[in-house]
């Protein structure tokens, strides 16, 4: 059976450990993310700083829709919380130029969205 593309991949928090560092939903503190996936913290999301990302835990996806972003027109979805439903970001799905496709298949996080939680 081939997964939902609606969906992210889900893996079972009881198989991470819980010394990691993580970012988590701020609203309902679900871990998002580990913080080994982190690509780059020079992004900007639609609330200021954002984390782009190889990969996210715990997050659905939301319609696909072109976006006019500052690098350009791009296919993204909408990234949230698996649990509370919360906004966190954006998956890129497709870039518009080859200089772009770092990004596809990546999401972004926003910073003011998730906790950086260090555990250790």
């Amino acid at each position: 059976m081939s997964p939902d593309p609606t969906t992210c991949a889900r893996q079972d928090l009881h198989y991470l450990p819980s010394d990691l560092p993580v970012f988590s939903c701020k609203e309902c503190g679900l871990v998002i993310a580990l913080q080994d996936e982190l690509c780059s913290k020079g992004f900007t999301g639609g609330s200021g700083k954002a984390f782009l990302m190889n990969s996210t835990v715990n997050t659905n996806l939301g319609k696909q829709d072109e976006r006019r972003l500052l690098t350009g027109k791009h296919t993204c979805a909408d990234l949230l919380c698996a649990s509370c439903g919360s906004s966190l970001g954006w998956k890129y799905i497709k870039t518009p130029t080859a200089e772009q496709k770092y990004k596809e298949n990546r999401f972004i996080l926003e910073q003011a969205k998730v906790v950086k939680e260090n555990n250790w």
